[in-house]
């Protein structure tokens, strides 16, 4: 379920190709750097209640890493 709303978020708000996003996809792979984690961090910290640190962001390297803490953190 993680996994299905991240891609639609990055499909939706950055263009991303839903085929490309996998969880072994790299996120310089798709093109999301700095503000780009940052702001989906935000949007799965609003949408799941979630407090996402900028070490933690940075430390996100594929898509499996953002699904992995986001199912790790969940309230």
């Amino acid at each position: 379920m993680i996994l299905q709303k991240l891609r639609q978020l990055l499909v939706d708000h950055f263009g991303c190709d839903g085929e490309e996003v996998t969880l072994a996809a790299t996120l310089d792979d798709l093109n999301l750097y700095g503000d780009d984690r940052a702001e989906i961090a935000v949007w799965f910290g609003d949408l799941y209640g979630v407090e996402i640190s900028a070490e933690e962001i940075d430390a996100w390297e594929t898509i499996e890493d953002i699904v992995g803490y986001i199912e790790d953190h969940l309230e």
